[in-house]
């Protein structure tokens, strides 16, 4: 299935498959969780750009670590890409007295999940800012099982725009959430 996404991906990105794999976050000799989920968000990324409507999406080049990860066109915009990936180290809550997960708070009080986001994208922001483009794209890929199951698509967007407001970058930045179906951008995209 990977080698699979790595063949679209590299139609997507008019790459070759040798050559995409260079340009993302692919360690050979690191195959730790944290390490592989890291590849695969950027990789996944490719396929929420263009779902999107970008094009000319490029990988800048994981040794390239003070520049955004991908560039890429949305209409007349040029956009700057950087992804990250909130895993199962940043595991959603249980709610103590009935041993369940619950709902993140977007507005990040007393939430793990929101506390990382906000920490992570501050960190992010550094290399979204070394390129001088139209849009600055922050996406956030999650692969916690129990938030995508608790969650809905306009749950999402909620949490996406809260998040963003909270971040409080100004014009011209949009923070991205692709978690499984309910991928989403806030401000939304125009042309």
């Amino acid at each position: 299935d990977i080698l699979d996404r790595v063949k679209d991906a590299s139609e997507i990105t008019s790459l070759n498959p040798a050559d995409l794999l260079s340009m993302l976050d692919f360690k050979q000799d690191d195959l730790k969780i944290e390490a592989l989920e890291s590849f695969l968000a950027e990789l996944r990324a490719i396929f929420w750009l263009r779902n999107f409507g970008f094009t000319n999406i490029v990988p800048v080049g994981a040794k390239k670590k003070t520049q955004p990860d991908s560039t890429a066109k949305h209409g007349d915009k040029t956009c700057a890409i950087e992804v990250f990936c909130l895993t199962q180290t940043h595991e959603q809550q249980k709610d103590q007295n009935f041993n369940v997960y619950v709902n993140f708070d977007p507005d990040c009080q007393g939430s793990k999940f929101g506390r990382d986001f906000i920490s992570k994208a501050q960190d992010k922001k550094k290399q979204l800012d070394s390129a001088q483009m139209d849009r600055k794209i922050l996406l956030c890929v999650v692969n916690s099982q129990p938030m995508i199951n608790l969650n809905t698509k306009s749950g999402w967007e909620k949490h996406t725009k809260l998040l963003c407001e909270k971040l409080n970058w100004g014009n011209g930045y949009h923070v991205g959430i692709l978690a499984s179906v309910s991928d989403t951008i806030f401000p939304k995209l125009d042309s």
